[in-house]
């Protein structure tokens, strides 16, 4: 009888690909994905804990789970992702019917824990930190056949610890990998008839400065444009800090690099900019918009933005909507501060 897998998928682009990565190494273990947690002999949740609501809806899901793990207490269900990373083993006491707890950097070892609990081995975890670029040499296959449009990561991780995330906790610090790989696994892709490419990361154009990186982000974007055959390319998510001249005029001489660019502002008070700690001002982000816009007019802006932050003011958000009127964003992701352990 073949064996069966219920995978479910909470937060970024980044857990998209670790999931799909997740999904070959079942797959190669002889695993069949179904569609309902009741017909699966592994259920796995690859979770967010950017905000506390996507923290506790990953909880409110592993109650759900319990009813099937008493009818069925051989089945085998795993938590990995950020809030895996988080809680270790605090979530294996909290949420006892949980089987395995597995963190960002483990990934590639959740064959073996499944295998581990099958034969009686108890709940396992696996939350440790891989230390620079060896994290990276992790990275299993993953199936890319019918695809038009892929996510490939460059790096991970982020150095800048802003006062409100907690990504730099539970994905590490900033890592990149090498130019080589990156170019090998787009033309594959690409062989493979994929058409666009997005590179991911969670500071993506801070991109060699640490690992295995040879080249800028800058010059890693005009070897992937001239990829024959890509026809699309795209990059996210970015910070402001890192945004760079090279970077603007890619914008300008790479005719498949598309013409929008996600862009955090999170808020357009400096002095609720300085208590985050995110390394620029209001007027710097809005000297890289023109510029941008000066290179290239057909541009589009998207962002990020905290609304609540502790100390803001009425005129801090006020400051807000200013910025935002003078940007015209085509899009905004607004979200209610949330505070993080």
């Amino acid at each position: 009888m073949s064996k069966s897998y219920y995978l479910e998928t909470f937060g970024c682009q980044m857990n998209v690909v670790d999931s799909e990565w997740m999904e070959s190494l079942l797959r190669a273990a002889g695993y069949t994905a179904v569609a309902a947690v009741r017909h699966a002999d592994v259920v796995i949740l690859n979770t967010c804990s950017v905000r506390d609501k996507a923290q506790r809806k990953v909880y409110g899901h592993l109650g759900s789970f319990k009813p099937y793990k008493q009818r069925n207490p051989a089945m085998i269900i795993a938590v990995g992702g950020c809030v895996a990373q988080q809680e270790g083993e605090r979530l294996l006491r909290d949420v006892p019917h949980v089987d395995i707890v597995f963190g960002t950097h483990n990934v590639h070892k959740l064959p073996q824990l499944i295998a581990a609990v099958a034969a009686g081995g108890g709940q396992q975890c696996a939350v440790e930190h891989y230390c620079g670029s060896r994290r990276l040499r992790h990275f299993p296959h993953r199936d890319h056949s019918g695809a038009v449009s892929r996510f490939v990561t460059i790096m991970q991780g982020c150095d800048n610890f802003c006062s409100y995330c907690v990504v730099p906790y539970v994905r590490g610090r900033e890592v990149s990998r090498a130019s080589g790989e990156i170019i090998a696994e787009v033309s594959e892709l690409v062989d493979n008839g994929v058409k666009e490419i997005t590179l991911l990361g969670q500071n993506v154009n801070s991109y060699a400065r640490k690992g295995d990186a040879d080249i800028s982000f800058a010059e890693l974007l005009g070897r992937l444009h001239a990829i024959n055959g890509l026809e699309r390319l795209r990059f996210t998510s970015s910070h402001p800090k890192d945004v760079d001249d090279e970077l603007i005029d890619c914008f300008a001489s790479l005719n498949k690099l598309c013409p929008h660019l996600h862009l955090a502002l999170q808020s357009g008070s400096d002095r609720v900019l300085h208590a985050m700690n995110r390394g620029y001002d209001s007027s710097r982000y809005l000297d890289i918009i023109a510029r941008l816009r000066q290179r290239c007019a057909h541009i589009r802006f998207t962002t990020d933005l905290i609304v609540g932050f502790p100390g803001e003011s009425e005129a801090d958000f006020l400051a807000t909507i200013a910025v935002i009127k003078q940007v015209r964003f085509a899009d905004a992701y607004t979200f209610l501060y949330s505070p993080r352990p």
